[in-house]
């Protein structure tokens, strides 16, 4: 599956994605609370192989609306989220505090999990972690550099 990302404004953004079956959907969204979060959506997701989570959905032919408006039913996509909410908020404060290694990060999410009852999943490890955090830099910063009105273009697995 194909997702573009065309920067619109500073404030806006057009969302599409082209299935490998050849469908498409297409929204116009709000740069400050989505971008950065599908972004780590997309670095979480693609660097632990996972499936049944967010674009893993949409390559299977949810919608964007559904996936926005139904909350993730699967155990992956319930683990990924919380996942995905940790690194996307180390980013915000920055990844190259000491406090912030990879390492340490991984720990926290772990022992995140153990506060709720729950798990971690078997995909959870530091490799994946410290992976997920430099694939989000990377298309952070491929975003960033993105021109007004041109796309920024990511492949992800269906």
């Amino acid at each position: 599956m194909l997702i573009r990302f065309t920067r619109l404004t500073n404030e806006r953004h057009r969302f599409e994605i082209v299935r490998d079956d050849g469908t498409r959907e297409t929204h116009e969204l709000e740069t400050r609370s989505t971008m950065l979060h599908d972004l780590a959506h997309y670095a979480v997701e693609s660097e632990a192989g996972l499936k049944n989570a967010f674009y893993g959905r949409l390559a299977r032919g949810l919608t964007y609306s559904q996936l926005s408006t139904m909350p993730a039913q699967s155990p992956e996509g319930l683990q990924t989220e919380l996942v995905v909410v940790q690194i996307q908020n180390t980013y915000k404060h920055g990844f190259d505090a000491p406090e912030t290694s990879s390492h340490d990060q991984s720990k926290r999410i772990v022992a995140s999990f153990g506060i709720g009852g729950a798990e971690p999943p078997e995909w959870l490890t530091e490799e994946v972690v410290d992976r997920a955090r430099k694939r989000l830099r990377s298309v952070q910063g491929r975003w960033r550099a993105t021109p007004f009105h041109q796309t920024m273009e990511l492949s992800f697995p269906g």
